[in-house]
């Protein structure tokens, strides 16, 4: 005999329902890493440090060079960004803080945005966004001039107005345009779009291949607004028409030589960096020569060790998602004296980075199954989208973690789902499992 109906109540569903409930987990996300960033502040160093200069001296009309020399060496949308927030307010780190805040209230909505127009219910959005508000890996970055904040929530946005244009023109242009964006910040994203509009099909009704094609098709154009005017500079500047950036040749080269081993690799503090042929001083003016030398040196390795370049690939997909302390480094860079703080946070980071990655793994498998059913559910596929995009490229470049953050709030909306469904479950255990509502009809 069935137990008797439940009206719905207890903490479960005044956290699923409750109007408070949306305010209390932005105003926790954002105190959260105000207090990490006005108790710790970060003096950025490295590639930070890097792309502030760079902002620093676009603000005051010097344009993207280096020691004097135009350059593409590394994305021009981040630190175009980080002129923008210098021009308005200074050179100190308010402006690029403030942008990070932004970018990370911006992810936060956008994860509500998914959850509930996927079909995966408000109590699984508003879960999905109290793991990223708590997330301490990602509280980490707040405080440093990191690229990873910003382009994660344009590459999202683009995302989201791609799932609304639905083959329609102007939303679809737009979308490219804001991809295009993102692609300017991290150029990898340039393919991101294609992916997408393979799954589409298979996760979404409404979106056929026809559709998605189109789509694509007006995505791409969109973006191509956005990056062709800055290939032409590099074509006028550099004497190639580099669409995003000119380092290509190093990122494949840093996963494909005698002494990768799938993490992070500088060929310049190598033995390997004489094969190259160039001085380490003239690396800016010569960097589209030293383009092309790390191109050629990595696809002949590849080419003489096959066997040993696809093992080597598996291990640095194995590496991507090994771990996740990334964030912490410029917290202890700056306030070694608190090292036993950071390993501690670290720790815990960890242990709640697994959770999530686990309940995540499960809810990528329970929409493949969904969607090979035809069932309620198949919409989740899109989500899963993004960290198995990330997870193609660490194969072919390398297995460093942050090149897992911008999966990372698809991951959430995956392990909100999944954990949300257990606790609906629990709650309420006489009532059959919700069709999950599907919005490509």
């Amino acid at each position: 005999m069935p137990y008797p109906a439940r009206a719905p109540s207890g903490l479960w569903h005044g956290f699923a329902t409750s109007r408070r409930v949306i305010p209390a987990i932005l105003l926790a996300a954002i105190a959260l890493r105000l207090g990490l960033i006005l108790a710790f502040p970060i003096a950025p160093r490295g590639d930070s440090l890097w792309y502030l200069i760079r902002g620093r001296e676009i603000a005051q009309g010097l344009g993207y060079q280096e020691g004097g020399f135009p350059t593409a060496f590394w994305p021009v949308g981040y630190p175009a960004l980080l002129g923008l927030a210098t021009a308005l307010f200074g050179s100190s780190l308010v402006g690029p803080i403030l942008v990070n805040l932004i970018a990370q209230a911006a992810t936060l909505a956008l994860i509500l945005w998914f959850a509930r127009h996927l079909g995966a219910g408000e109590g699984a959005a508003r879960l999905a966004a109290l793991l990223y508000a708590v997330y301490p890996a990602h509280i980490a970055y707040s405080g440093d001039t990191a690229a990873e904040p910003s382009s994660t929530a344009i590459v999202m946005a683009g995302t989201a107005l791609m799932l609304k244009a639905r083959g329609r023109i102007g939303p679809a242009l737009l979308a490219g345009l804001v991809l295009g964006a993102g692609a300017l910040m991290r150029p990898q994203m340039m393919l991101f779009p294609v992916l997408l509009a393979l799954v589409l099909p298979v996760a979404w009704r409404g979106h056929g291949v026809r559709r998605a094609g189109l789509m694509l098709a007006l995505v791409l154009a969109g973006m191509a607004a956005v990056l062709l005017p800055w290939s032409w500079r590099n074509q006028a500047m550099l004497g190639a028409p580099v669409l995003v950036s000119s380092n290509s040749g190093v990122a494949l080269h840093a996963g494909a030589n005698d002494l990768a081993d799938g993490g992070y690799f500088q060929v310049e503090r190598s033995p390997l960096w004489d094969q190259v042929g160039i001085p380490f001083a003239q690396r800016v003016e010569r960097q589209m020569e030293m383009e092309r030398r790390l191109k050629t040196l990595a696809i002949d390795w590849i080419a003489a060790h096959p066997l040993r370049w696809g093992l080597l690939g598996l291990r640095k997909m194995g590496l991507l998602w090994w771990k996740d302390s990334d964030g912490f480094w410029p917290l202890d860079a700056s306030h070694p004296a608190r090292r036993g703080l950071w390993r501690a946070m670290q720790g815990v980071n960890q242990l709640f980075y697994l959770a999530v990655l686990a309940l995540g793994l499960v809810g990528t498998g329970r929409a493949a199954r969904a969607a090979w059913r035809g069932a309620p559910g198949a919409a989740m596929l899109i989500p899963a989208a993004m960290p198995v995009f990330c997870t193609v490229l660490a194969f072919g470049f390398t297995g460093q973690t942050r090149y897992h953050y911008p999966a990372m709030p698809f991951v959430m909306i995956l392990a909100g789902w999944v954990a949300a469904s257990v606790i609906a479950g629990a709650t309420e255990p006489s009532r059959p499992p919700a069709a999950i509502p599907d919005h490509g009809r």
